[in-house]
């Protein structure tokens, strides 16, 4: 195996933000989550409907167990993705569908939160106790406070690592948990659906200061969904809408009123 040589590990560790010599500057913006916010899908099945296919289709056959995607058409298709977005197959289907997140901009209780609050999903974060966040903005909330209080909060933060026994473990100590937090999750499709509940069968509470800010992170997570996939966004209205009315409308989809998108992975082998 090839080793890396020393200007190929130090690009990668530029990259990766963990060169010694790069010190992020200070800055302590006060921003709204609106203006902080970001979340991009990084990356997913390839497919998700031939993955709800396939799956939901597996109880039926016989011994031959043929490969029942290319040998349906997509009006076939399109109904069994159908039954599966509107709960009339077995739920594993939807497990199937693959989602990786990446998440800029939200304060760190709301991760914390995030963590607690939703089942079925896997996270991967960036740290304050082995990272400077010296550069950190602080996200407002509902009861937010003074905002000089929380630039103070930063000043001692900079101060404790300036001192000779300072570190990122013990500056830490004086990080608002409204500072501005980063990262990662995997999710499926079944899970992002039932984000507040077992088939989403609670809702947001949006006079919850909690509930409030996941309701906006899962808005974005619905419209990186549906910059691919059209159609689970629809589907992905059940989170903040009437059930019924959203299946209402996947149940009287037909062939035409895809989108070029959802329809080519009909298509697609």
């Amino acid at each position: 195996m090839e080793h890396l040589n020393y200007e190929q590990v130090e690009n990668l560790r530029k990259a990766m933000g963990t060169l010694p010599s790069e010190r992020p500057k200070k800055q302590t913006d006060i921003v709204t989550l609106e203006q902080s916010i970001e979340v991009t899908l990084e990356d997913c099945s390839i497919n998700p409907y031939k993955a709800m296919f396939v799956t939901s289709t597996s109880t039926w056959g016989t011994n031959t167990f043929e490969q029942k995607w290319p040998l349906t058409n997509p009006e076939g298709k399109l109904e069994v993705i159908k039954a599966v977005l509107t709960h009339n197959t077995l739920p594993q289907a939807k497990e199937m569908v693959q989602f990786v997140f990446r998440v800029k901009g939200v304060p760190r209780w709301l991760f914390d939160y995030h963590t607690q609050a939703v089942q079925f999903i896997a996270f991967m974060s960036i740290g304050c106790r082995d990272n400077n966040k010296i550069d950190s903005d602080v996200v407002k909330h509902f009861n937010f406070g003074d905002a000089e209080l929380f630039s103070k909060l930063k000043d001692l933060y900079e101060l404790a690592l300036t001192d000779n026994q300072g570190s990122w473990q013990t500056a830490r100590a004086f990080l608002p948990q409204s500072y501005s937090h980063a990262y990662h999750f995997g999710q499926n499709l079944l899970s992002i659906a039932g984000t507040k509940g077992f088939h989403a069968s609670k809702k947001f509470n949006l006079q919850d200061e909690k509930d409030f800010h996941l309701f906006k992170l899962y808005k974005r997570v619905q419209a990186c969904v549906g910059e691919h996939f059209p159609l689970l966004a629809l589907y992905l209205e059940i989170l903040f809408s009437d059930n019924e009315e959203v299946f209402e409308k996947i149940r009287n989809l037909k062939i035409e009123d895809l989108t070029e998108k959802d329809y080519q992975l009909l298509l697609k082998s």
